[in-house]
């Protein structure tokens, strides 16, 4: 299905409102075709080979695996880039670091108690604290009105685990480091792809169906 059509079929929804928030979250987010390996890398096999490699490298089933974001669905839902057609900046600029990344999402009370518990006794019982990781340094740490410790702190009473925000050093893959992973995945991918970890469906299901409730709110002020 054409990008064109996947955005047509999402406003449809939106705006008939036959189903509620989390149906339609259901329907378009979750249950549709992931548009990266169907449409755009046209290796729908692909997939499940990231998947496995995901599995095997944080101790998950694959059923805990999701693909969100633009290329999931082939557009993004981002407030400042609505209904831009994955790989859009890339289109225009035909730099590789414009390409969009690929967005992968486990859902795992154990790996994310995990991850806690290792956070806890790697910062001392979050004693220590950081400013700085691999991600920000000092320069773009600036960006956020609180040090990248409480950013990571603020995500996690949500639910999440964000690894952006993590201290400099600290891994939680059972089979190499974060670093090495990311390499992994992108042979297969062919760009870019992030984790985020979520405790359990309520916190991932909510986030998304906040998001969806905010551009159904955007759409009937809006023209769109």
């Amino acid at each position: 299905m054409k990008i064109e059509e996947r955005i047509e079929l999402f406003k449809e929804d939106l705006m008939q409102e036959k189903l509620n928030y989390e149906a339609l979250v259901q329907k378009h987010l979750i249950d549709s075709s992931t548009y990266f390996f169907d449409e755009n890398l046209k290796k729908p096999s692909a997939e499940i080979l990231l998947k496995s490699i995901i599995a095997k490298s944080f101790s998950v089933q694959l059923k805990d695996i999701y693909i969100v974001g633009s290329g999931k669905i082939g557009f993004s839902l981002k407030p400042s880039n609505l209904f831009n057609e994955f790989d859009y900046k890339f289109s225009l600029t035909k730099k590789k670091n414009d390409k969009s990344d690929l967005d992968i999402v486990i859902i795992s009370n154990d790996l994310y108690e995990i991850i806690g518990r290792n956070l806890y006794n790697y910062t001392a019982a979050y004693v220590n604290k950081w400013y700085t990781n691999e991600y920000y340094s000092k320069q773009k740490s600036r960006q956020f009105p609180v040090p990248i410790c409480y950013k990571c702190f603020e995500y996690y009473t949500k639910g999440w685990f964000r690894p952006d925000f993590k201290p400099y050093g600290f891994d939680f893959c059972n089979d190499g480091s974060f670093e090495e992973f990311k390499r992994k995945i992108s042979k297969v991918i062919g760009r870019k792809g992030t984790i985020a970890v979520y405790q359990n469906w309520f916190y991932f299901i909510n986030y998304h169906i906040s998001n969806v409730k905010n551009i159904s709110l955007k759409m009937k002020t809006d023209k769109l």
